[in-house]
């Protein structure tokens, strides 16, 4: 199963404190062992969180840009006032899940945001971040889900005397 956890501001970066740890087990373990790849090795997985974190954003680089499209484009708001999404983006989370082919199943949960309004002109705005056509699927207490349809639709062909 595919799924992406995506926070637009918990980007990870170089952890010092685990890579000075990371150092020293290395050298520790590298003398052990007498292995020079162990002194290379350790150092780097633990930094396994700002790997994963690269990894994502090469891999799934499309479906990111479109999560970020979102997050600066979309008018999530609280009852009590007009704030778009982007106010709560500290609170904001994504989850994306890309099982199925022909369509992305989108979980916004917006901590800060207790009543959510306007849910199904977000729909829209999930649909023009992915440039395909999405609906509200389910709805809980600042939870929404969002299915994004990538099958072609089966409509009738559009020809000039329609018109």
């Amino acid at each position: 199963m595919r799924t992406i956890k995506y926070n637009p501001n918990d980007h990870y970066h170089f952890n010092a404190a685990l890579l000075v740890v990371g150092v020293i087990a290395g050298i520790i373990l590298g003398f052990v062992f007498q292995s020079g790849l162990l002194l290379i090795l350790v150092p780097v997985i633990s930094q396994y969180q700002w790997l994963f974190d690269g990894l994502n954003r090469v891999v799934y680089s499309d479906q990111i840009k479109a999560l970020d499209r979102l997050t600066n484009s979309a008018h999530l708001a609280d009852n009590r006032d007009n704030y778009t999404i982007g106010r709560y983006r500290n609170a904001v989370s994504y989850k994306l899940d890309m099982s199925n082919t022909d369509y992305y199943l989108l979980t916004i949960n917006a901590n800060g945001v207790s009543n959510t309004r306007r849910l199904q002109d977000l729909a829209n705005e999930v649909g023009a971040a992915f440039h395909h056509s999405s609906y509200l699927e389910s709805i809980s207490n600042g939870t929404a889900v969002y299915k994004i349809n990538f099958a072609t639709s089966s409509g009738g062909k559009v020809d000039e005397d329609d018109f």
